[in-house]
């Protein structure tokens, strides 16, 4: 197991937790780092401003001509100082100094003149010292003056303080990894106790649609439960939805079989010529035929509604219509589409006076199919629910007349499968317009007539 995977499978408590205290850690320890050094710098500057002082003093002492044995040191202070010739020999020292020795060797002294530098290798000790080197003359003589003050103050202080640090920075971070933990625990809880009603939840009682508590307030978590309780609304809608589809494909169903069976058994139980036969199995026949529609409606709208894969290609909706118009092409289903054209003439001829007019153009990127009858038409208000499945609106018409009201509702379905979709209008005819658009095909290349909407 990978060290991502192992991570990911922690809690989110875990994760959160960690995650802060790692930066805290991280922010505290750079930040401990950071002060030290600029602690350190801002002692050493002081020391430097001390040094230099000295040194300047020290040099237009020379330069007059006056050297002192031993060298002035000022009050209270713990520099050393010393007064060299170009061979390193001592001409003056101060009394805590050598008199023979160099604090620092002259030629290293020689190419740091006028810049102040750390050093802990000095006839002094293994001590670190802050040491500035100027140059001066001395009766035409060119000398070098010394001074040197130990960091011991420096370096003592500076311990104390990183031990304090190191002490106090593991307190907070642990402090801190409390708090988060302790933080994160009391904002997750009302994820718990959702996840525990979600848990609950049944959605399969009828009438009755499953809403989680919210936690109060407007954050993050009272919207992440409305977001849930709207998905248990459409998973409950859903549903409902299937429980009608199925009971009403139940209903459709019986009366075919029911009135088969009964044909059946008043053929057995009545005695019949020869010649009545084929009008009994034709009559059965036909409650068949419509038995086979009505499962292969059902299978095409599981089949539209699971998303199952199509045979896409380029279609001519002017040869399927018989449209003169050239270059009507959409990608997708050839028989889909057929079935589509064909539920459409057939609803439109079962309600016509006289005559259906079908026709296919281009508008825009859309290819749009219409299809006009004379017939009674259907009012506005109701031209969207003769889409939904099962809906009949006029339930004194024969089943066999009727349908079994899938078939605006396989148009649509096939049509938005295809990116499209379907409606119904007043046809100018007096009667009623079905108006399927679909995108225009995007793999063809051709030269297609486009018309204004």
């Amino acid at each position: 197991m990978s060290a991502r995977s192992w991570w990911s499978r922690r809690s989110l408590r875990l994760r959160v937790t960690a995650a802060a205290t790692l930066v805290l850690a991280v922010g505290l320890v750079l930040g401990t780092i950071l002060l030290a050094s600029l602690f350190e710098h801002r002692r050493v500057a002081v020391v430097d401003v001390a040094v230099r002082g000295e040194a300047t003093t020290l040099s237009q002492l020379v330069a007059s001509g006056d050297l002192p044995d031993p060298l002035p040191t000022p009050a209270g202070g713990t520099s050393v100082a010393q007064v060299l010739d170009s061979a390193g020999t001592v001409l003056a020292a101060t009394a805590s100094a050598s008199k023979v020795l160099a604090i620092v060797p002259v030629d290293v002294l020689v190419k740091r003149l006028n810049h102040p530098f750390t050093t802990t290798s000095s006839t002094l000790g293994s001590a670190s010292l802050r040491v500035v080197a100027v140059h001066a003359t001395y009766h035409g003589v060119p000398v070098v003056v010394v001074v040197a003050n130990p960091l011991t103050d420096v370096t003592s202080t500076l311990g104390a303080l990183r031990n304090v640090l190191l002490a106090a920075v593991p307190l907070v971070v642990l402090a801190a990894a409390a708090a988060t933990w302790l933080a994160v625990s009391a904002a997750l809880q009302p994820v718990d106790r959702m996840r525990a009603a979600a848990d609950a939840v049944d959605v399969g009682v009828p009438d009755q649609v499953p809403q989680l508590d919210l936690p109060a307030g407007g954050d993050e978590l009272r919207r992440l439960g409305e977001t849930l309780n709207d998905m248990l609304g459409r998973l409950h809608a859903a549903g409902e939805r299937q429980r009608r589809f199925v009971a009403d494909a139940a209903h459709e169903l019986r009366s075919p079989i029911a009135s088969l069976r009964t044909q059946l058994e008043v053929a057995l139980a009545v005695p019949n010529q020869p010649e009545d036969w084929p009008r009994i199995v034709t009559d059965a026949l036909a409650d068949v035929d419509r038995l086979h529609q009505l499962a292969e409606d059902l299978l095409l709208l599981a089949r539209l509604d699971g998303g199952s894969a199509r045979r896409v290609q380029i279609v001519d909706i002017g040869a399927l219509t018989g449209s003169p118009v050239e270059g009507l092409l959409v990608d997708g289903d050839e028989l889909e589409l057929r079935r589509m054209l064909d539920n459409l003439v057939v609803n439109a001829r079962r309600y016509t006076r006289e005559t259906v007019d079908v026709q296919a153009d281009r508008h825009g990127d859309d290819v749009v199919i219409t299809v006009d009858d004379d017939g009674p038409g259907i009012a506005e208000a109701d031209r969207e629910r003769v889409f939904e499945r099962w809906v009949r609106l006029d339930d004194s018409r024969g089943r066999d007349d009727g349908g079994a009201g899938l078939g605006l509702s396989i148009v649509r379905s096939i049509a938005r499968a295809h990116g499209g979709d379907a409606n119904l209008e007043s046809s100018p005819q007096g009667g009623l317009r079905a108006v399927v658009r679909l995108p225009a095909s995007r793999t063809a290349h051709a030269s297609i007539p486009v018309t204004a909407n």
